[in-house]
């Protein structure tokens, strides 16, 4: 009992409940324990009550019959011993008849007094074994109260228990609606995004069809711009080709002079001496020569001239082809 008394004690110090949840489920076959065996003790102190009242019911029920015997016979010794000194003193027949009733009335006494210490006996046996039905039912009733009181705190502990769940319940129930509304936002702000990325996939697109239109355009004003280049160049070059042609026409023009005037000088001085005759003559053929190799020389730059410029034709037209060409291509 008084581990039993520390240990509710203990239980009692516990500071929140599932502590005292636990000290319970932790400690009640202990307690399941402690119970029988107080039980068990409880009838074994019973039985040995039983046992000692039934011993004391025979004793006193052996003792009631031998003093019953014992009183038999000190009648029947005092009859005789009294009908001796009848015999003695009278006759016979004067002695039973007067020693017949006081017999009579002594074994009715005795039987009375044997039968009220039986009835007292009796008595006695009923009242122990009613303390003894009474200790065992008081047990008993003990041990029910006690089942019923850990049937309370049982029930008071499970009650409780469902009102913490039926909270958590709630607390969960709003969480969970929280949660949907939550969860519907959400939904809203994916719906939106979803389509703000549409929205930005079709500029995207249109971006990039811009940027394409803006790549060929620039393709095509480098074109141009190459295109420009080149025509100015070629104008240059056509500039210079006409020069070089008028220059060449000149020094033609001067050759065609000189040869006139040396043809002149030769038929003026074709009556003046051999010698300067020959001299001028050798002079007039290694100028001729100069000048036809000036004018051979003068020659192959035009045509030089020529082939680059049909060459220049040719990248004219290749480049006036290429745009379109690289717009086919793409």
């Amino acid at each position: 009992m008084k581990t039993l008394a520390v240990n509710l004690h203990e239980e009692d110090d516990s500071d929140s409940f599932a502590e005292r949840a636990e000290n319970y489920y932790r400690k009640r076959p202990q307690l399941l324990n402690l119970l029988q065996d107080l039980y068990n003790g409880y009838l074994s102190l019973a039985d040995r009550y039983c046992q000692t009242v039934i011993k004391q019911y025979r004793a006193a029920s052996s003792s009631s019959s031998q003093s019953i015997s014992a009183l038999n016979f000190d009648v029947d010794d005092h009859g005789w011993t009294h009908f001796d000194s009848q015999q003695n003193d009278s006759d016979a027949e004067s002695s039973l008849s007067y020693q017949a009733p006081p017999t009579s009335l002594t074994q009715q006494q005795q039987q009375q007094q044997v039968k009220q210490h039986e009835l007292q006996e009796q008595n006695a046996l009923d009242s122990d074994a009613l303390v003894a039905q009474l200790v065992i039912k008081t047990v008993e009733y003990e041990f029910l109260a006690h089942e019923l009181a850990t049937l309370e705190r049982c029930n008071s502990e499970s009650s409780r228990k469902m009102d913490l769940q039926k909270s958590l319940l709630e607390v969960l129930e709003s969480e969970r609606l929280v949660l949907l509304g939550e969860n519907a936002r959400l939904g809203y702000s994916v719906n939106a995004l979803t389509d703000e990325n549409k929205g930005l996939t079709r500029e995207v697109m249109l971006m990039k069809r811009k940027a394409g239109d803006l790549a060929r355009c620039v393709l095509k004003m480098r074109a141009d711009h190459r295109v420009c280049l080149l025509v100015r160049r070629i104008e240059d070059l056509q500039c210079q080709v006409f020069g070089l042609e008028k220059k060449n026409r000149e020094y033609s023009e001067q050759l065609m002079e000189k040869k006139t005037e040396n043809s002149e000088c030769m038929e003026k001085n074709h009556a003046s001496d051999c010698a300067a005759v020959t001299e001028k003559s050798k002079m007039g053929s290694t100028r001729w020569v100069k000048a036809e190799t000036i004018f051979s020389k003068k020659a192959s730059k035009t045509d030089s001239n020529k082939k680059w410029w049909g060459k220049v034709k040719k990248m004219d037209l290749f480049f006036l082809c290429g745009p379109n060409s690289n717009q086919q291509v793409q």
